[in-house]
């Protein structure tokens, strides 16, 4: 009993201290109107669970089933970047080492902070199953609420997926190689795999859209098959709608869905084999060498001042017959100041490139290479260019942040033209880094005449640093910048959206969504520049009003 007691505890500690955070609140409000997307009007031109051109009803089966899936997929990629760090947290804090001189056991913590996790997720979609009852009723094509109907898909589909998500950012943060940015790429790439995936993943969201493509298949026999989840514009082509019924929730059914809950506590109890219980690292510093030297200075302490020692130098002066005067500031030798941006760009590099691992130069080299070689529609068919540009991800994550983690702001802040200087320092080292790694795809259009290209390729450029630089700014933390980016990255270059596909890469293969709405290369190139201006400011005012506020 007194174990229930003290995981329970754990629990309600930091779901408590969760809830009052400021990113709760955002993530919530940003998932009410989510939900509200989920469910588009009749005529808004839009779909989010879409079978060929086919829609249910909105009756509590679909509306339900449909925005359950929908919430399963937004809560699993940002619901794991909001309840992740929390053991990181208390490590900060100080509350981890006193967990640690405790008797409470690593299980206890981590099943602890699971589920509090899990609590913090599940409020949310309880949230969201609220707003989907009201858009049926809003949306009115049924206005009959069949209650099991539209909560079953969350309590089976759901809450077991976040079961998954609250065990696996506890893991992660069990595991020094995956607590940082690299925990973070790793855990998009699994997300995407989930995606591209869910077939072969029992309790997936396939489960719900097979079933609905087996009914819409023996009601439509011109149905191809084909079905899509995410927003679909519809264009001039109508949509049609049939009704379904749901999903039949049997027993083994339900059993296999609630499988991911024996996952997730096999990942604590993995989690539980790696961590440390807080354990301090010693430092580096703490050589023989300077044990001795702590060592030798605290004997003479322990012995006393030899009087000898304090009037050594006055002796010395008597001797020969000279006085000893005090040091005036006066004849000091002036401080040279060395107001040199150039040294302080690579001063800033230095910082931004400490510690990295030879592998990382070789990747980079050899993304170089390949796309200085590689036909042009080689390199898209392979995504050469968006790979060359998520690979440095860990460093533009740092910009505009590293003197908050490191806490070094107010050293750094008492420099002269703090902001004027630093923070462009800050972007130029970013920006170089973006024209390295990017240099062979650079040359490559060079070569083939292509300045289209060459104009997104420096638009691109200039829009990754600001945009590094002014969300580490604004919001103090790399992991901003890193999740968005991610999100971007994958939905534009990858999956060729419109306007979020900055480096333009489906138009080198030979569809072009540029000219299909209207505009050419250069007029978006001068869209993004214009968005880089505007972050950079946005960095710039908010740094100044931070500084002026010390």
């Amino acid at each position: 009993m007194g174990a229930f007691r003290t995981i329970y505890n754990i629990a309600r500690a930091d779901f408590l201290e969760r809830i009052r955070r400021f990113s709760f609140l955002v993530i919530l409000g940003i998932t009410i109107m989510a939900a509200y997307f989920f469910v588009p009007p009749a005529e808004g031109g839009y779909v989010t669970l879409y079978l060929d051109y086919y829609r249910g009803i909105y009756n509590s089966a679909w509306v339900g089933a449909s925005v359950a899936i929908s919430t399963t997929l937004f809560l699993s990629l940002f619901g794991f970047y909001l309840v992740k760090n929390s053991i990181k947290r208390d490590e900060e804090n100080g509350f981890g080492q006193i967990i640690a001189s405790t008797s409470v056991s690593k299980f206890k913590y981590l099943i602890g902070k699971s589920i509090s996790n899990f609590s913090v997720l599940s409020i949310i979609a309880l949230v969201v199953i609220l707003i989907t009852i009201i858009m049926q009723l809003i949306r009115g094509e049924v206005t009959k609420i069949e209650l099991w109907q539209l909560i079953s898909p969350f309590l089976f589909l759901t809450f077991p997926i976040i079961a998954i998500v609250s065990a696996l950012s506890v893991l992660f943060e069990t595991l020094k190689a995956l607590k940082g940015t690299l925990g973070n790429v790793i855990y998009f790439m699994l997300f995407i795999v989930f995606i591209t995936c869910s077939s072969y993943i029992p309790f997936g969201t396939d489960i719900i859209t097979n079933r609905m493509v087996n009914d819409l298949t023996s009601l439509e026999p011109n149905y191809t098959g084909s079905f899509g989840i995410g927003f679909l514009t519809l264009g001039e082509k109508p949509i049609q709608l049939f009704e379904w019924q749901g999903i039949h929730w049997s027993g083994p059914l339900i059993g296999q869905q609630l499988t991911p809950f024996l996952y997730a506590f096999l990942l604590v109890l993995v989690a539980a084999v790696f961590f440390r219980r807080f354990q301090e690292v010693p430092y580096a510093a703490d050589t023989d060498s300077g044990q001795e030297e702590s060592e030798t200075s605290s004997d003479k302490s322990s012995q006393g001042t030899d009087p000898t020692d304090n009037t050594r130098d006055l002796n010395w002066a008597e001797q020969n017959n000279q006085s000893v005067s005090p040091t005036r500031a006066a004849t000091l030798t002036p401080v040279t100041v060395r107001d040199s941006f150039l040294s302080l760009v690579f001063a800033e590099w230095r910082l931004m490139m400490k510690g990295i691992a030879p592998a990382w130069y070789v990747v980079a080299i050899a993304l170089i290479f390949l796309g200085l070689l590689m036909p042009l529609s080689t390199s898209t068919e392979w995504m050469i260019w968006p790979f060359t540009w998520i690979w440095p991800l860990i460093f533009w994550s740092g910009m505009g942040n590293r003197e908050y983690r490191y806490q070094t702001y107010f050293l750094i802040a008492s420099s002269p033209r703090f902001v004027s200087r630093q923070l462009t320092a800050v972007w130029f080292s970013g920006f170089l880094l973006t024209c390295i790694t990017g240099i062979g795809m650079l040359v490559r259009f060079i070569f083939v005449g292509d300045v289209e290209h060459l104009a997104l390729w420096i638009s691109a450029a200039l829009l990754i640093p600001s945009f590094a630089l002014a969300t580490g700014v604004l919001t103090k933390t790399n992991r901003t910048f890193e999740i968005l980016y991610m999100i971007i990255w994958y939905i534009g270059p990858i999956n060729k959206m419109p306007f979020l596909d900055f480096m333009g890469s489906d138009s080198i293969g030979g569809a072009n969504w540029v000219t299909d709405i209207g505009i050419n290369s250069w007029v978006l190139s001068f869209i993004y520049v214009l968005i880089s201006i505007v972050l950079l400011i946005a960095a710039y005012i908010s740094r100044s009003r931070l500084t002026r506020t010390i």
